[in-house]
C-alpha cells in the first residue's frame, strides 16, 4: 500500500514538534534563563534561548543575575519580556546588567523596548541600550561582529526618551543585547525599576491539533507495518 505524501509530512511535523518543543517560559530570574542554556524556553510562538552575561563599562559594579526578574508575556503574534529589579545605586556608584540572548519563531516584524518605574536624583540616570542582530549573532562580547543582514541599536533614557522601536523585514532569528545602568552620578542617585524587550512577529500558520498528528503518525506506522508484512510474504 502506497503511503502518501500527506500522511509523511504530518508524520514529520509529529516528529518536530515533539522534538522541537522547548518548556513553556515563566516567572523567574536572570540567572535561571542562563541556566536553561540554547535549548532556552516558549514565548507564545517563539523560543528565547542563550540567555548570558557578558562584559561591561569598565569600572561598573555588575548586577547580580539572580536579582533582575523576568516576566514573559504571550500574545498572538506578540512577545513581551519584562525585566524588572529594586536597586538604587548613589554618587559614584554605577550598576549595570548586561546581557545577551536569541529569539527565534515566525517572521519578525517590530522590536521595541520600553522603560518605567524608575526615578533619578540631581544628575543620575536610568538608562536601558539594546543592540540586535538580525538573521544572525553577535561576537562574543554581545555587542559587535553581528553574522546577520541587519543591526542597529535601540535607547531608552528614563524621563528624556522611555521608549524607542525599529522595524524589521522578517527574520526567523534575532540576536538582542540588553545593557541597562543605573547611574549615581556625582551628585546623585538613579533607582530602578522595569525595562521590557517587545517582539512582534508574523502570524503563523495555525498547527494540526495535536490528537489529528497523532491519529495521522499512526495511521503511517500501521501501512508500514503491513507492507513489510507483504513483502515478507512475497519473499
Amino acid at each position: 500500500m502506497r503511503i502518501t505524501p500527506v500522511l509523511l509530512a504530518a508524520a514529520t511535523l509529529l516528529i518536530w514538534h515533539t522534538a522541537s518543543a522547548a518548556p513553556i517560559c515563566t516567572t523567574g530570574t536572570l540567572a535561571s534563563y542562563e541556566s536553561l542554556g540554547s535549548a532556552g524556553c516558549t514565548v507564545g510562538q517563539t523560543d528565547v534561548a542563550g540567555f548570558a552575561t557578558v562584559s561591561g563599562i569598565t569600572g561598573a559594579t555588575a548586577i547580580d543575575p539572580s536579582t533582575l526578574v523576568i516576566t514573559p508575556t504571550a500574545g498572538t503574534s506578540d512577545a513581551l519580556l519584562t525585566f524588572s529589579l529594586n536597586l538604587t545605586a548613589t554618587t559614584p556608584a554605577l550598576d549595570e546588567a548586561i546581557f545577551t540572548y536569541t529569539v527565534t519563531g515566525p517572521a519578525l516584524l517590530s522590536d521595541d523596548i520600553a522603560l518605567s518605574n524608575s526615578s533619578e536624583t540631581v544628575d543620575g540616570a536610568v538608562t536601558d541600550i539594546q543592540n540586535y542582530c538580525a538573521g544572525g549573532q553577535f561576537g562574543s562580547d554581545g555587542v559587535t561582529g553581528c553574522s546577520g543582514s541587519a543591526t542597529g541599536t535601540l535607547l531608552t533614557l528614563d524621563g528624556i526618551q522611555n521608549t524607542d522601536q525599529t522595524s524589521l523585514l522578517g527574520p526567523h532569528l534575532l540576536n538582542v543585547t540588553d545593557d541597562f545602568t543605573l547611574d549615581g552620578g556625582t551628585a546623585g542617585s538613579a533607582t530602578g525599576g522595569k525595562f521590557s524587550d517587545h517582539f512582534m512577529f508574523a502570524s503563523p500558520v495555525p498547527e494540526p491539533p495535536a490528537s489529528i498528528l497523532f491519529l495521522a503518525g499512526a495511521v503511517l506506522a500501521w501501512r508500514c507495518k503491513q507492507q513489510f508484512a507483504r513483502r515478507a510474504v512475497d519473499v
